[in-house]
């Protein structure tokens, strides 16, 4: 994976050291501006080393329960230790060690944030950022020389030998990796007790280190120093068990970070965030919106839907009723409308009977003579056999036979089947058929 690693201290932006590690395995070391950085970053994840003295490297041990709530709890934790107030730190966690307690990095947020504010002034958009404490390799790394090398000037890392036997042919001795100290040419001193603990402190105070927590007799250091061999205090006697020069201290942290065993200080509200994730928080509440409206919309239709398919299911069932209304002789209704059309085809035929015209020609014929007589009431109307069988109610029995004259006139048939008087109005039946039948 392509990447560039960054040390940044107090001479950036002018100056920084950086490395750039290829896909192929290559890896070139470059200096200059971070203007000279950024004109080749683009395509290359970025890591930032910072000073390790902008921050504070501990463990906290946390009882179990909900890791979520455990994690906010840990700034009051470790608010008693630290100087100043809680909500101006921004806190990194790590991983667990044998015992479970937790690696912590607190850092002041006025800090962070002027690390990054320097890679956004130059378009830089880190991946990571960790302390420089937590790159001095634990132990010889294995990109360094043997000590036995002849041209030390040569090794990648820039390295040089202090300690290299005095039989120059034989192999230098096997260091495990144990905890590492860097001497820096300025008078620091990076400490490095494991893959996620360390701290920094003044060369000059390099004696306190033999009494420190977690150092034991049998703690073995590699150490580097910058420059000529410092004497080291008599308290660390014992202690060591390798020493090496170190021409480039930029060059030796650069190559010597383990981005998944170091502690990311970019977590939390510092976690670089993928473009659509930056776009995201603007458009978070109109989209959470959108949505809400689209789910009432949803249920509005699907309830709509329920309605108009109980409507459907009514206008059937009413529509089944008509139809046996009008044809009481059906048996079995499937489908009432298409049932219907064939029943109307078929009176326009003949209703299926051989005797009359049928239905509509009959109406026709006798249609308007019905519908011109004064005082005329309708109150029935069947069609059986070929025959009209029509029950109204006429004024007297002079306008009924009027009603029949001009029915015969029309080539019609009519029948007075019965006539009755009743309140002062006629009610009768008649039969209305083709004259020829």
């Amino acid at each position: 994976m392509k990447k560039i690693i960054v040390r940044l201290d107090e001479t950036a932006p002018a100056e920084c050291v950086w490395r750039k590690f290829e896909a192929d395995g290559s890896e070139i070391g470059g200096r200059g501006s971070m203007a000279d950085l950024a004109a080749l970053a683009a395509g290359y994840r970025l890591w930032v080393l910072v000073p390790g003295t902008d921050v504070l490297l501990t463990r906290v041990s946390l009882p179990p329960g909900n890791r979520k709530q455990l994690l906010a709890a840990i700034p009051y934790a470790l608010e008693e230790f630290l100087a100043a107030e809680v909500e101006d730190q921004h806190f990194a966690v790590g991983g667990a060690d044998d015992s479970g307690a937790l690696a912590v990095a607190v850092i002041a947020r006025q800090r962070l944030e002027h690390w990054l504010e320097l890679c956004r002034e130059h378009g830089l958009t880190p991946t990571g950022m960790v302390p420089d404490v937590l790159a001095v390799p634990l132990g010889p790394p294995d990109f360094l020389e043997s000590p036995a090398s002849p041209e030390p000037s040569a090794s990648p890392a820039s390295l040089e030998s202090l300690d290299a036997p005095e039989d120059a042919d034989s192999p230098a001795p096997a260091h495990p990796a144990g905890p590492a100290l860097l001497i820096t040419a300025d008078g620091l001193a990076l400490v490095r007790g494991g893959p996620q603990d360390g701290f920094v402190l003044e060369s000059d105070s390099l004696a306190i280190l033999a009494g420190m927590p977690g150092i034991t007799p049998e703690s073995r250091f590699v150490v580097y120093h910058e420059g000529p061999a410092a004497e080291l205090p008599g308290e660390l006697d014992g202690l060591v068990a390798a020493r090496r020069r170190v021409s480039d201290v930029s060059a030796l942290l650069t190559r010597g970070i383990r981005e998944k065993e170091a502690i990311n200080l970019l977590q939390g509200e510092y976690r670089p965030q993928a473009h659509w994730e930056k776009h995201w928080r603007r458009w978070r509440l109109p989209a959470v919106l959108i949505l809400a409206l689209l789910l009432v919309n949803t249920a509005m239709g699907l309830r709509e839907n329920q309605r108009l398919s109980q409507y459907s299911q009514q206008l059937h069932h009413e529509t089944v009723e008509v139809y046996r209304a009008a044809f009481p002789g059906a048996q079995r209704v499937v489908n009432p409308r298409a049932q219907m059309e064939n029943e109307l085809r078929a009176l326009r035929a003949g209703g299926g009977d051989s005797a009359g015209r049928g239905f509509l020609p009959l109406l026709e014929d006798g249609g308007p003579v019905l519908a011109g007589a004064g005082g005329m009431q309708l109150r029935g109307l069947r069609y059986r056999g070929g025959e009209l069988d029509l029950e109204l109610m006429i004024s007297d029995l002079q306008a009924l036979d009027e009603l029949n004259d001009q029915l015969e006139g029309r080539g019609l048939e009519v029948d007075i089947r019965t006539a009755t008087t009743r309140d002062d109005r006629v009610q009768a039946r008649l039969l209305v058929r083709d004259a020829g039948l």
